[in-house]
């Protein structure tokens, strides 16, 4: 694909990460990434002052996405839903994108989870969606920064 492509999909995802934050209460900003760990778009304006930087976010959660898989094929429970990390301050919740790419969301407080669930799968159906033909080649390469 070439950059201005490229370019196009990121905007729509990013387009995709804004409305997922106007309509969950909670989320503090999400981050759309490759499974290498590439970031490809991210909300995370507001909390990089705080240290969270989307390429650290982008590659764990690449790592947990992996790992949760195979945890799950190895214990036969089907395929993925999403991880969820809950820490004191938030939950960091993580949903696979197609086969290339995950959804990273960060959320505030103890929110129940059930409506981002409902809302943040459709969003990473979209977003597989807007990427399946922005990939550079068969090896599922992003073409990076357009």
């Amino acid at each position: 694909m070439n950059p201005e492509g490229s370019g196009t999909a990121r905007t729509e995802v990013l387009a995709e990460l804004h409305g997922l934050r106007s309509r969950i209460d909670h989320i503090e900003g999400s981050v759309v990434a490759t499974t290498d760990g590439l970031v490809i778009a991210h909300d995370l304006g507001a909390l990089e002052p705080f240290g969270v930087e989307p390429e650290g976010v982008a590659a764990l959660a690449a790592v947990n996405l992996g790992l949760s898989q195979r945890i799950s094929d190895t214990a036969s429970h089907g395929e993925l839903q999403e991880t969820v990390i809950r820490g004191s301050f938030g939950q960091v919740v993580t949903y696979s994108a197609g086969d290339r790419a995950l959804l990273t969301v960060l959320m505030r407080g103890s929110s129940d989870l059930t409506a981002l669930h409902v809302d943040a799968r459709e969003v990473a159906k979209r977003v597989a969606n807007l990427l399946a033909d922005a990939w550079q080649d068969d090896a599922a390469t992003w073409p990076g920064p357009g």
